[in-house]
């Protein structure tokens, strides 16, 4: 089964791409401090995630179009809803609409789910 985000900018693909890598920048620094053994180990599959996602939209934003379709297994939809509802307050305006239009995209799909 795989959750298919339509018609995405080649912007918006790049501003995910960056909110991608300072997630994992985040998790990685909890890593570090983390003393709760579960919780250690599901950052390690998240970071492990993120980072193939990283390179499937390295991979759009490298092609020629400026228009694209990202095709997302259901745990990489579930971590990249996680990583645009993480509040972050650095994020600019434009960053937290892409982020938030992402988020609400995944959501109806992961809830509508049969």
């Amino acid at each position: 089964m795989k959750i298919t985000l339509k018609k995405i900018k080649k912007i918006d693909i790049e501003i995910i791409q960056s909110e991608l890598l300072k997630f994992i920048r985040y998790k990685v620094d909890n890593i570090a401090h983390c003393k709760d053994y579960e919780k250690y180990c599901n950052d390690i599959v998240v970071i492990d995630t993120l980072q193939s996602m990283f390179y499937l939209f390295r991979k759009k934003i490298e092609s020629n179009r400026t228009i694209s379709n990202i095709s997302l297994s259901p745990t990489q939809s579930v971590i990249l809803l996680y990583c645009c509802q993480w509040e972050r307050i650095e994020r600019s305006r434009e960053q937290r609409i892409t982020m938030q239009l992402i988020s609400d995209s995944i959501h109806q799909k992961l809830t509508n789910i049969n």
